[in-house]
């Protein structure tokens, strides 16, 4: 029957507050958990899995109205206190609810990020040392991960755990097992910035890298093949620029750094974007590109990435005095001229591959590419060369490690190429690095 699952929902809700006493069917709980696995054993039915014999990832313990339709908490508290009794902790991914943790035991951490987005890039190692110190405790111990849904957050987090733990060598290969064991259709990381953040830590492990902030200008924006977009002669795009950040209380906070409109002529090939200011961006960035009309505002694409991971040589060299004038910050004599890209298909961006699936905005072969300078500054010092970190994304816009590259999840998992609507969105070649570190200590 073609019921959406947001009407599903509010039909429960309705149920609910209609008929507070009546024990809805299992069958609702399983409408809104979808694709999701379900444990039904021992007479229990939870939106639960066991990814591992001690990794389960789980929706979120609700209580009140959400508990019809969610996992109820006190539920979750038999099923753990019945199965692992005095052997589990939890791990709430969300930054958006809590809940009494004195029903745990008080053995809950939360590792908060926002819905649809990826972690902070610093918070991914401290949550896998954690749980691996608690399953090295003792061997019955069992780590419960979960977000709203229980399956982009969750497993965003319990990929990076894989690899931590050397379950897994490549992102692709813990995503494509996260998304058999979680889901029936083998989809459960899907959005592109989340698998990308799965890949960074990818590259973190197997190269031994220790994450430093790396400040870079974004210099130009390009799309091509140009989009379809509505209106007359010329678009008018915004283009928002955002930084993840933690407030004191340890939540995280996307931050709105700058938010400008550029009007573009319509069939300019490629379609380019230059801003008009110089900013210097570090860490984990978050773009999102609208098009405005009289009327309305619409939301194109959007995409996160971390400057750290951005070492794609550009064949173009800016110039001083071009290019907005953004030059070298901290003085010294660093490669101030030399331009670095980032190319992103159409998969790769969060919100294009869902919405547009039909490719009446955006052709299937589209590609974003972000022209980017990097600011040749290593701890408030210039540093000799300007180059990049011992880490780059290759041309498909994922981690790579080596000569090579490897092809990214999205590319080879069906599981990355499409979005489900609930957790969800309820969510050249590449460099040789050897060549790169030789260059440096040839210099050195």
């Amino acid at each position: 029957m073609g019921v959406s699952c947001g009407k599903s929902k509010d039909k429960v809700k309705e149920m609910a507050a209609s008929f507070p006493n009546i024990n809805l069917t299992n069958s609702l709980k399983g409408l809104v958990s979808k694709k999701r696995n379900r444990y039904k054993k021992d007479g229990f039915n939870l939106d639960l899995t066991y990814i591992t014999d001690n990794i389960i990832a789980m929706g979120y313990p609700a209580s009140k109205i959400e508990g019809v339709y969610r996992n109820h908490i006190d539920d979750v508290v038999k099923f753990l206190d019945t199965k692992h009794k005095d052997h589990y902790y939890i791990y709430n991914l969300c930054s958006e609810r809590s809940y009494d943790k004195t029903k745990f035991h008080n053995r809950v951490k939360v590792f908060p990020f926002d819905d649809h987005n990826p972690p902070k890039i610093e918070s991914i190692e401290p949550f896998c040392n954690d749980v691996c110190s608690w399953l090295a405790g003792d061997i019955g111990n069992v780590a419960v991960v979960h977000c709203k849904a229980g399956k982009g957050r969750t497993g965003t987090m319990i990929c990076c755990y894989l690899l931590h733990a050397n379950k897994f060598d490549t992102a692709e290969q813990a995503l494509s097992y996260y998304g058999s064991k979680r889901t029936q259709d083998k989809k459960g990381v899907t959005i592109p910035s989340q698998v990308r953040y799965v890949q960074y830590y990818e590259t973190l492990l197997q190269r031994n890298l220790k994450y430093k902030p790396v400040p870079m200008y974004i210099k130009e924006y390009l799309l091509s093949p140009p989009p379809n977009l509505a209106g007359g002669g010329q678009y008018s795009v915004q283009v928002s620029i955002s930084h993840q950040t933690y407030l004191e209380d340890g939540m995280p906070k996307c931050k709105k750094l700058k938010d400008d409109v550029h009007e573009v002529k319509k069939g300019a090939a490629p379609f380019s974007i230059k801003p008009d200011y110089c900013m210097a961006l570090t860490g984990d960035i978050k773009v999102e590109f609208y098009q405005k009309t009289k009327i309305r505002e619409e939301k194109l694409l959007q995409f996160w990435f971390n400057t750290f991971f951005v070492a794609d040589r550009c064949a173009r060299r800016s110039s001083n005095g071009e290019n907005n004038g953004c030059g070298v910050v901290g003085g010294g004599e660093g490669k101030s001229d030399e331009l670095y890209e980032m190319c992103l298909q159409k998969h790769q961006l969060d919100i294009v591959s869902k919405k547009d699936k039909q490719n009446k905005q955006f052709s299937a072969d589209f590609k974003l590419t972000v022209i980017l300078q990097r600011i040749p500054c290593v701890d408030g010092v210039a540093s000799e060369d300007g180059l990049p970190p011992l880490a780059y994304i290759n041309n498909r816009g994922g981690v790579g490690v080596g000569a090579g590259g490897q092809d990214s999840p999205s590319d080879m998992s069906e599981s990355s190429s499409s979005f489900s609507n609930d957790d969800d969105w309820d969510s050249g070649e590449a460099n040789n690095l050897l060549q790169l570190h030789n260059t440096r200590s040839r210099r050195e």
